[in-house]
């Protein structure tokens, strides 16, 4: 949302007219792309006591709005406060996020008057309506990424086989390969794993295995990431390149809190709600034939 010169009945605060002499309202934003999201935080700098003084008492606050012209999603923050922060599912953005920030009015303005007013003003004040635009501060926009080329990696290092073994165990992880993380199924558990992931619930069975194998995987990373024997495996190089783009690290990882479980939900976008959401919808077509 781009906001472009043009004749206002009172004077805006912003970088391309002189409505103010000396004051200034400028946004400072850091965003990271993590796994399947991007997430920001926003900080408002003002330095006008008079619009400051409106934010303070409710007549006025800070508003961010995001959009992705791509897909026509939009998001609009509002905050008093100096600092926000925002997360974004990539799923609805591509290519690139504008971010655009203002201070708007939240009520009705009486007799508004600024001692930085431009002297053409002199001592005019100014009634301004709710909802009207009091500051244009910082634009930005940003490249995103859209696709899941870090992680389409990974079916290239993980097997899913059938194993002999006859214990009441229906899943187990072998990191000993160089090249493969071998995830074992039981011959009854494999069975229904190869024959449902050819239907509706194949994100579902993905998920349930791939994920439970990722946590052992992972804490197996983070005991070992200092043991060259360990570190070198292709399996482990592509895995650690993968948390490393995506603003992530071993480092960061603690095997023994749920850090470890949180990266393993980012790194495969929320798989819980996802399979839940695959089978209520399976459950909704079964219900309605």
């Amino acid at each position: 949302m781009r906001i472009k010169e043009k004749l206002s009945p009172y004077p805006i605060l912003d970088d391309y007219s002189n409505d103010y002499v000396k004051s200034n309202f400028i946004a400072d934003l850091n965003a990271q792309k993590n796994f399947n999201s991007i997430s920001g935080k926003i900080e408002f700098h003002m330095n006008n006591p008079e619009i400051m003084e409106l934010i303070q008492n409710g007549g006025a606050e800070y508003v961010v709005h995001i959009e992705c012209p791509a897909t026509c999603y939009r998001k609009i923050i509002e905050t008093s406060e100096t600092e926000t922060e925002f997360r974004l599912n990539s799923s609805d953005i591509a290519k690139t996020i504008e971010i655009s920030t203002f201070i708007v009015s939240t009520r009705d303005i009486i007799n508004f008057h600024s001692d930085d007013f431009h002297p053409d003003y002199h001592e005019l004040t100014f009634n301004i309506p709710s909802n009207q635009i009091l500051a244009v501060g910082t634009h930005t926009g940003i490249a995103v990424q859209r696709d899941d080329r870090d992680l389409e990696s990974l079916p290239s290092i993980i097997k899913i086989k059938s194993t002999d073994n006859d214990s009441n165990v229906a899943l187990n992880v072998n990191t000993d390969s160089d090249n493969y993380i071998i995830i074992g199924l039981s011959k009854k558990a494999y069975e229904i794993y190869a024959r449902l992931g050819k239907t509706l619930f194949n994100k579902t069975m993905l998920h349930s295995v791939i994920v439970f194998a990722m946590v052992v995987v992972l804490q197996r990373m983070c005991v070992n990431k200092d043991d060259e024997n360990f570190n070198t495996r292709h399996w482990f190089v592509v895995i650690n390149n993968i948390l490393e783009e995506n603003n992530c690290s071993l480092d960061r990882i603690d095997p023994e809190d749920d850090s470890l479980l949180n990266v393993c939900q980012e790194i495969f976008g929320d798989p819980v709600s996802n399979c839940f959401k695959e089978l209520e919808n399976i459950s909704e077509r079964l219900c309605s034939e």
